[in-house]
């Protein structure tokens, strides 16, 4: 007679499997239809958390300000205290897609911050303020397209290059950077990077006035996606998004907490007892009589 039981191969591996892809330990046992059902469903759930919250639910670390003269966790040289976000012991449970969060911290605790120092040119949105110092009340909205550069080719805290500058009433202006820069770290959990450096510019009379930029240039993907963040970011997250931020995050929560099952059911099986299954009949095997009458 055939055994109806599921084989269900090495349980260690189709457990590993299950943890690292939704629904690859099941494939790995051959039970097709389940697999594709736990993958489907729980990455849905989580790639939909991850566009409610903006691609940045996920995180490992929450990021805490430590030096006093630093004004933000961005632009502090020193390694900034963290502190384990709770809501990643959920989400890491899907696997894979949550793993970027733990190089990114592993990127951050080994190494420098360089906020004053660029080593190449910087081209780049700009979004800001416009002052003769820096938390200057009389300050100016001012946008455009920013470029930095090194003093020198080897790359240097004193930066050169032009901020194409468009205020708040549609007036535009150019104006020379020059000076020392603080820089935000390169990875960091947020689109925006820091930047705050000196403007060269001429007042009504011919005469040189030096005033402070402050503001933020645009950050590549590979350096913000699921790294860690301060409260600052998460604040700005929560006043763009909403209630949205907190609906993606719980989603990516419940997709880790589905794969904990799918986990479970990969290593030990069907939910069912064995002895109790009707027999399947070999092939070559008549089918036994039915009685009559």
């Amino acid at each position: 007679m055939k055994d109806p039981r599921v084989r269900l191969r090495n349980p260690l591996i189709a457990a590993v499997l299950a943890f690292a892809i939704p629904g690859a330990g099941h494939w790995y046992q051959g039970r097709r239809f389940k697999a594709t059902i736990y993958s489907v469903c729980i990455l849905t759930i989580f790639v939909w958390g991850m566009i409610l919250g903006g691609g940045q639910p996920v995180y490992s670390q929450l990021i805490y300000r430590t030096e006093g003269q630093a004004p933000t966790a961005q632009l502090q040289a020193s390694l900034p205290r963290m502190k384990f976000s709770f809501g990643y012991a959920a989400q890491v449970l899907v696997g894979a897609p949550a793993w970027p969060a733990i190089i990114q911290e592993m990127r951050i605790r080994n190494s420098d911050a360089d906020i004053k120092w660029i080593d190449g040119p910087i081209k780049s949105d700009f979004q800001g303020l416009l002052s003769r110092g820096f938390g200057n009340p009389m300050s100016e909205m001012i946008t455009g397209t920013i470029e930095l550069n090194p003093a020198n080719p080897q790359g240097s805290d004193v930066v050169t290059g032009t901020l194409h500058g468009v205020f708040a009433d549609g007036s535009t202006r150019d104006y020379v950077l020059a000076g020392d820069i603080n820089l935000g770290r390169k990875v960091f959990g947020s689109p925006r990077r820091e930047v705050r450096c000196d403007v060269l510019t001429m007042d009504d009379d011919g005469r040189e006035v030096w005033l402070k930029l402050e503001g933020s240039i645009s950050r590549s993907a590979v350096d913000w996606f699921q790294a860690p963040r301060d409260t600052l970011e998460l604040d700005r997250l929560n006043g763009e998004l909403s209630q949205n931020f907190d609906i993606g995050s719980v989603f990516t929560w419940i997709a880790g907490l589905l794969n904990l099952l799918a986990i479970w059911d990969a290593a030990e099986g069907p939910a069912y007892g064995y002895g109790d299954e009707e027999e399947i009949p070999d092939d070559d095997e008549p089918a036994p009589e039915k009685k009559t009458g």
